[in-house]
């Protein structure tokens, strides 16, 4: 049984996170994207919509135009490919991508 999150906690504790995240370096757009989907979006159903990427993706100070072409360039390499359902674009790994990112979560979260 886990304990109950406290709303005001957890939000302080978001808060103090992303305002240490916000005083590092820019990391590159491609390579943080590319974490996001691996450890959030593909666990969670493996796609997004490119809106909702832009959202998620403010409060850590990448703006729309850098996600657009952050996107526009992991499809190109092979790593992200996309569904256009209406005016909407969903975004996944390519299968390739996805063995990758499997690969590299058993070396960065395998605990002895």
């Amino acid at each position: 049984m886990t304990n109950p999150v406290n709303k005001t906690e957890f939000k302080a504790c978001s808060r103090s996170i992303l305002n240490a995240l916000r005083k590092q370096p820019p990391s590159r757009a491609p390579s943080f994207i590319s974490t996001v989907f691996g450890d959030s979006v593909e666990p969670h159903g493996g796609e997004i919509s490119l809106g909702s990427l832009i959202n998620l993706l403010a409060p850590f100070g990448i703006n729309e135009r850098l996600v657009r072409t952050s996107v526009y360039r992991l499809s190109q390499d092979n790593w992200l490919t996309y569904e256009k359902i209406g005016r909407r674009s969903y975004y996944r790994l390519t299968s390739q991508a996805s063995v990758s990112v499997k690969q590299a979560e058993s070396r960065i979260y395998y605990f002895p």
